[in-house]
């Protein structure tokens, strides 16, 4: 077998991360006077010390245990002695010395601390029992096994990964940690592994069989080659036998990565329209049946079939307006409902930008290059920033600006995102900023569909269709033939049970616009989604977007098909449960937090479940299992969905406590806004005295009353007031059926709050009163005051 000499060609530690296995600390010195073993010596080692059999059996987390049965002391300091260091050799000190982007280790001992205490330089080291912070620092040194320097007596056999009860309780893989692992290899430049023992398996589930990650990763093992390890490391990366002393003496040598220009940027990735010199054929039937079905675009592909709209409809008028927006705006929003292209337009509309001589970027949140990347961008003109994905640069949306104050920016939002958070568009959004709405087809875009599906032999929609994009869609699945190529084509995926679990949890996350790391899918699923998708690479590639730091399915529309026709409603309340709880423990993080919330939510349970008959049990169920934790329990969200559930259910005193809940919940959190919580509270209290016998006084006017003025406030907020305009259509039912049962001086006091809502409502702004239906709810609202001067 022939072994990979070729030397590495360019080195950047700044952008890379270096993993230290077992192997790493052989030859350094501990404070017994003695060089620290890998995995095999440790083994040996407690053999010896227990007295067994060299030939032994029993396995290294077997043998810890033994060792500290009944003396946790014992085992404590036999670990303290073998692994604090108090000499590194010479070419372990230079592979620290470098200033790498991370190191994670599987080593229990305090190599990286003692090299950085004798440089005089903070240790910067985190332990997997720790919490991730917000910010991870840069050079931060992470102990996936656990650390020397935080063992007790009391915590050594949890702590380590040594005994087995550890062990099982551990899993690096379910941890936080893992997610930050996972973000620092996806946007790293090289992953370089020293000293890695095929014993030490939990590195092989720390990696991915990814065939883009296994480019850029390296394996320094000792000088002597090893056919197994080249066999067994394959699919992960390429391997380099020669130790780490003669890695330090390669790192010397090895030229250095120059500094970021637009050819090589790794925060931003290009949207500019490449087409090949060579002709090439026009979009056949099965990749437009793939687009329109599947979700599966392909740019490269859109860009050379422009102008036409032989791939995908030109949305023309939509493209135009936003062209002009950039150009005389510094922000502009894209908003639509999940399935109405937005994707493809943005594509679209970088192409259409890029023709006028504007270079247009994404932005890819999260990469460590962003702020050296930022200074090149600066000297160049007429940028166009793209962001798809708001909730996880919010946080860092200002700082943006400020730094490339000559640039444009374009967001992606769906539709309800932008209504109900408007004021953080309005503070962090630099100005002026305008709005393109996706969620209307033109007369044009209409047609240009109909000739699109003819083409690639799909059903055309009417003429007069005025609907969504994603209405559009879902009557193809109504199609037989559709129905059927789709069932089938699914049939492999859907078959284990491993498999299907992975493709339900991800539509479930689609269906809520949204993209995962392969480490929040295993944490779920407990295989590696790469690995389990690779045999069924034909299909899942056509459904799934899968790369080092996301998976995704391609098209919520269709998952939103395949949820509700091929998957049971136990196996949806299961897949529910464990994406809400896998959110909930990294709620840290906008995006989860975001996910947690919307997979949790009453509306999006029902549009999940459709089709059941029994829908409101199942998600009552799922409410049931989710509220034993302590992590959903303390969400105010959460007890508010579980009353939307009573509501529904006729269960309103229910409805009542869990309301009530929700608002001393909300009393723990800081800066908590409750004008969900307000909108429930209001409709449960109209609801409750409505269906109460009549001929009795009105028992909780009082919340009526208070209920109404904190909805009237509302209204005068543009982020709030599409919710209270919906739940003001409870009124009137309450006042027709129970204005005689009130006393003289609450009548008045409702009579006075019901004009002024009407007032409220008679000022808001004629776009908003067009697309709220908030006028026929004035109209009743006034029939409700007419009735106490009748």
């Amino acid at each position: 077998m022939s072994y990979d000499t070729t030397p590495i060609q360019e080195f950047d530690p700044e952008r890379s991360i270096l993993f230290l296995g077992s192997g790493f600390s052989l030859g350094a010195t501990n404070i017994a006077n003695d060089s620290p073993p890998n995995g095999r010596g440790l083994r040996r080692h407690f053999i010896k010390q227990l007295k067994l059999p060299e030939d032994t059996d029993y396995d290294l987390q077997v043998l810890s245990d033994e060792f500290a049965d009944g003396d946790a002391q014992k085992l404590r300091d036999e670990l303290y002695r073998i692994f604090r260091l108090t000499e590194l050799t010479a070419g372990q000190t230079a592979i620290l010395n470098e200033p790498w982007r991370r190191i994670y280790t599987t080593n229990y001992d305090d190599a990286v601390e003692l090299n950085r205490l004798n440089n005089k330089l903070s240790p910067n080291t985190f332990d997997v029992s720790e919490p991730v912070p917000n910010k991870l620092p840069d050079g931060a040194v992470v102990h996936l096994h656990g650390s020397i320097r935080l063992i007790t007596p009391e915590n050594v056999k949890d702590n380590l990964v040594l005994g087995e009860r550890s062990y099982v309780n551990q899993y690096v893989v379910r941890s936080p940690w893992y997610d930050q692992f996972q973000r620092d290899l996806a946007f790293s430049k090289a992953l370089y592994i020293v000293g890695y023992s095929l014993a030490d398996y939990h590195i092989a589930g720390l990696l991915m069989a990814n065939p883009a990650l296994a480019e850029r990763t390296v394996f320094i093992q000792g000088p002597t080659p090893d056919p197994m390890f080249l066999r067994r490391t394959a699919q992960y990366g390429r391997t380099m036998f020669i130790g780490t002393d003669g890695f330090a003496e390669m790192l010397k040598s090895t030229p250095r990565s120059t500094l970021p220009t637009l050819d090589n940027l790794r925060a931003f990735r290009s949207l500019a329209p490449t087409r090949d010199k060579k002709a090439i054929a026009r979009p056949t039937a099965p990749e437009v049946f793939d687009l329109l079905v599947y979700g599966n675009f392909d740019a490269s592909r859109l860009a050379r079939s422009q102008p036409s709209e032989d791939y995908a409809i030109a949305r023309a008028d939509a493209v135009r307006m936003a062209v002009e927006v950039v150009e005389t705006k510094r922000s502009l929003v894209i908003d639509g409902r999940i399935g109405n292209g937005k994707s493809i337009f943005l594509h679209l509309l970088a192409f259409a930008l890029s023709s006028r001589g504007w270079t247009c970027l994404m932005l890819r949140p999260g990469h460590p290059d962003l702020q050296s990347e930022i200074a090149a961008l600066c000297e160049v003109d007429r940028v166009v920033v793209f962001i798809d994905q708001y909730s996880s640069v919010q946080d860092n949306l200002t700082g943006l600006y400020e730094a490339l104050p000559h640039a444009k920016f374009v967001l992606e939002v769906r539709t309800g995102t932008f209504e109900v958070r408007f004021h953080e568009f309005t503070k962090l959004l630099p100005k002026p900023f305008d709005r393109v709405s996706l969620n209307a087809l033109t007369r044009s875009d209409v047609v240009g569909l109909s000739r699109l599906c003819e083409r690639a032999g799909l059903r055309a929609p009417a003429e007069n269709f005025r609907g969504d994009l994603r209405d559009l869609l879902l009557e193809l699945f109504n199609n037989a033939e559709i129905r059927s190529r789709v069932q089938a084509g699914l049939a492999p995926l859907l078959e284990t049970r491993a498999a299907r679990r992975s493709a339900t949890v991800m539509m479930l996350v689609a269906m809520h616009h949204g993209a995962v790391s392969p480490a929040f899918v295993r944490s779920i699923i407990g295989e590696d989604p790469f690995t389990l998708l690779k045999p069924l690479e034909d299909i899942s590639s056509e459904i799934f977007e899968i790369s080092t730091d996301i998976l995704k399915a391609r098209s919520a529309v269709f998952s939103s098909f395949v949820i509700t026709a091929f998957i049971e409603k136990d196996e949806i309340a299961d897949a529910v449960v464990a994406v809400t709880l896998a959110a909930a423990q990294r709620r840290s993080e906008r995006p989860y937090r975001i996910l947690m919330s919307s997979m949790m939510a009453y509306s999006s349970l029902q549009k999940i479940l459709q089709g059941n008959r029994d829908r409101n049990s199942v998600v009552a169920s799922i409410y049931e299992r989710l509220r034993y934790d302590e992590r959903i329990n303390g969400e105010p969200l959460f007890w508010l969905q579980y009353a939307i559930t009573m509501v529904e259910a006729s269960h309103l005193d229910l409805a009542n406590e869990y309301i009530g809940t929700a608002y001393r919940v909300a009393k723990n959190i800081s800066g908590f806004q409750t004008y969900q919580i307000d909108t429930q509270a209001f409709r449960i209290a109209l609801l409750r005295a409505t269906t109460q016998q009549r001929g009795q006084a009105v028992s909780n006017i009082d919340a009526i009353l208070s209920g109404i003025e904190r909805i009237d406030a509302m209204l005068t907020d543009e982020s709030h007031r599409s919710y209270a305009v919906k739940v003001l259509d409870y009124v009137q039912p309450f006042v027709f059926a129970r204005s005689d049962d009130l006393t003289t001086g609450e009548r008045i006091a409702l009579q006075f709050w019901l004009l002024k809502v009407v007032k409220s409502l008679t000022s808001l702004a004629d776009g908003f009163k067009a697309t709220s239906g908030s006028n026929a709810v004035l109209q009743r609202l006034q029939m409700a005051a007419a009735r106490f001067v009748e």
